[in-house]
């Protein structure tokens, strides 16, 4: 398995980042699927979606071997361990696979590649203060730690009732083009305001954001 990376985000989370060059078929080979997996993965009809879908499941395997990693989903389509055993999150895109969880706490996770075209449409999910904060300077990168911490947090939060520009607030940060940084971030449920913390990290064009 070429696993690409494990990171630390904080301590009692872990994640995992994995460059996915192996074929669906190859993957598959690996992979213990039951009677419900098997149909999931049978709905999928893009190749790429495949590999995403199997390289998460194989990365947990392999980060929590040898707990059991069967996954389900809640109503929202925010996923579980059926053992009850840690929170878990999940993201992919492109090549890259991700997986994020902790026995103590909820976590959220997102990897994107980073692209011009959020320049049109950042007002969608930016408020005024969080647009204002950008600087010119490496604004790409700022900009994907901005939407992924959003991602990130509403994964976290596993339900469909938030609003990325009203109900999540990333606070003003000094963005130092390290590759490994922190900032805090405020996610309002239902009125009542919780502050969480973001871990982002550059890998090649992606930005991977943990939020905890």
């Amino acid at each position: 398995m070429p696993f690409f990376r494990e990171i630390n985000p904080a301590e009692g989370i872990r994640a995992g980042i994995w460059h996915i060059t192996e074929t669906s078929a190859e993957l598959l080979a690996q992979t213990m699927l039951n009677n419900s997996e098997n149909a999931m993965y049978e709905r999928f009809r893009h190749e790429l979606r495949k590999r995403q879908w199997l390289a998460c499941r194989l990365m947990l395997k392999h980060l929590l071997a040898p707990q059991e990693t069967q996954i389900t989903y809640n109503l929202h389509g925010k996923p579980f361990l059926e053992s009850g055993s840690h929170q878990i999150s999940i993201s992919h895109a492109g090549d890259f696979a991700a997986v994020a969880f902790s026995e103590t706490m909820a976590v959220g996770i997102d990897i994107e590649k980073m692209k011009e075209r959020i320049e049109r449409v950042k007002e969608r999910f930016l408020q005024k203060n969080e647009l204002e904060s950008l600087s010119t300077d490496k604004r790409l990168e700022q900009l994907y730690i901005l939407w992924g911490g959003k991602e990130a947090l509403y994964k976290l939060h596993g339900k469909q009732d938030i609003d990325f520009r009203n109900d999540i607030y990333i606070h003003p940060f000094d963005y130092l083009c390290h590759t490994i940084q922190y900032c805090d971030a405020t996610l309002t449920v239902n009125g009542s305001p919780e502050e969480h913390i973001l871990y982002f990290q550059t890998i090649e064009d992606y930005m991977v954001v943990v939020a905890y």
